[in-house]
């Protein structure tokens, strides 16, 4: 079995056991309140009576009775709120609670995966790379620009590493800002270590916390599922793999030009990005290559998608994690 379908079945056991805990602890609390306020067990007894009463109205013909029963609930609501703040409970308590409110811990909103099952899946099949914890500390407002040298200008861009990543950044908060009105794909490169992850995680956490699926994949993993779907369901065009990889709102592949290239990882890349250019979805792609290693390594049909639909945000400057250690010494 290909490891997204265990993952997905793992997670369908999991909203599972949340949604029957919650019910277990909605049962417990109704228990209590019964034990210790009878008059609320009459209430909602009544509740159910009148419901049955009025329905039966309505069929033979009453058409006042919905109405009166509206009226009734309320003031019988009013009642029951009253009993529990005078013995000390929030309004909600006998209220079932839920994980996410949106599709009360199913995973799905009608026949659609909800934002949240989403996502579980794509923490569950990604590299780990968009772990809570990381992006706790990656994201704009962490970013420091003081790795980044505003005195000797480049001599290609003619401008300084920290003028070229203030303008970086600059457009990365812009892409994130207008995401759902404006479709674009990034293409963040430059030298190994000046902050082309940091950068990634930035945009990623922006968009996880405007409840956008974000699907994070180093190059490396994004082949090695294409190789899992060709050896298991090569056959299957509506997997969930192709699902996660190409219904994402944005897709972030991390590092391209670290994998094995061969005739099967360009089609594969090539498949990619060109059923999400057509479903108009972003994608943001990371590399250390230069885009003449990108136009001699891969196909002339993914560098001209490339070339032809990404905005290039170039970063320049040393190396962060060797200026990191030196410090870290002295």
């Amino acid at each position: 079995m290909q490891q997204e379908e265990l993952h997905y079945r793992r997670l369908l056991r999991e909203y599972e056991e949340t949604r029957q805990f919650h019910e277990g602890e909605q049962r417990r609390k109704r228990s209590e309140l019964y034990d210790e306020l009878p008059e609320l067990e009459e209430l909602d007894h009544r509740i159910a009576l009148e419901a049955v009463s009025a329905a039966q109205k309505a069929m033979e013909g009453d058409p006042l009775a919905l109405k009166a029963l509206e009226t009734t609930l309320s003031d019988i609501k009013l009642q029951k709120k009253k009993l529990l703040a005078a013995a000390g409970y929030p309004e909600d308590y006998p209220s079932m609670t839920y994980r996410c409110a949106d599709c009360r811990d199913t995973g799905f909103i009608g026949h659609e995966k909800c934002h949240c099952f989403k996502q579980a899946l794509t923490l569950a099949l990604s590299d780990n790379g968009l772990l809570p914890q990381v992006l706790e500390r990656e994201n704009f407002s962490t970013f420091s620009y003081s790795y980044y040298d505003d005195t000797v200008a480049d001599p290609q861009l003619n401008i300084t590493p920290r003028k070229n990543i203030q303008n970086v950044v600059e457009a990365a908060k812009d892409f994130t800002a207008n995401f759902d009105s404006v479709f674009r794909n990034l293409l963040i490169y430059g030298n190994t270590g000046v902050g082309k992850t940091f950068l990634t995680n930035c945009i990623a956490r922006e968009l996880l916390t405007s409840a956008h699926h974000v699907v994070y994949l180093t190059a490396f993993r994004l082949f090695e599922l294409f190789g899992e779907h060709q050896k298991y369901k090569p056959e299957e065009k509506d997997s969930t793999l192709f699902q996660y990889l190409f219904d994402c709102d944005l897709l972030i592949i991390d590092d391209l030009g670290t994998e094995l290239s061969n005739a099967f990882t360009n089609t594969s890349l090539y498949t990619c990005l060109n059923e999400r250019l057509h479903s108009r979805k972003s994608t943001l792609i990371s590399t250390n290559l230069s885009l003449e290693q990108l136009r001699d390594r891969y196909s002339e049909r993914i560098f001209s998608r490339i070339t032809g639909n990404y905005t290039f945000l170039k970063l320049i400057g040393k190396d962060i994690r060797l200026q990191k250690r030196i410090q870290e010494l002295k």
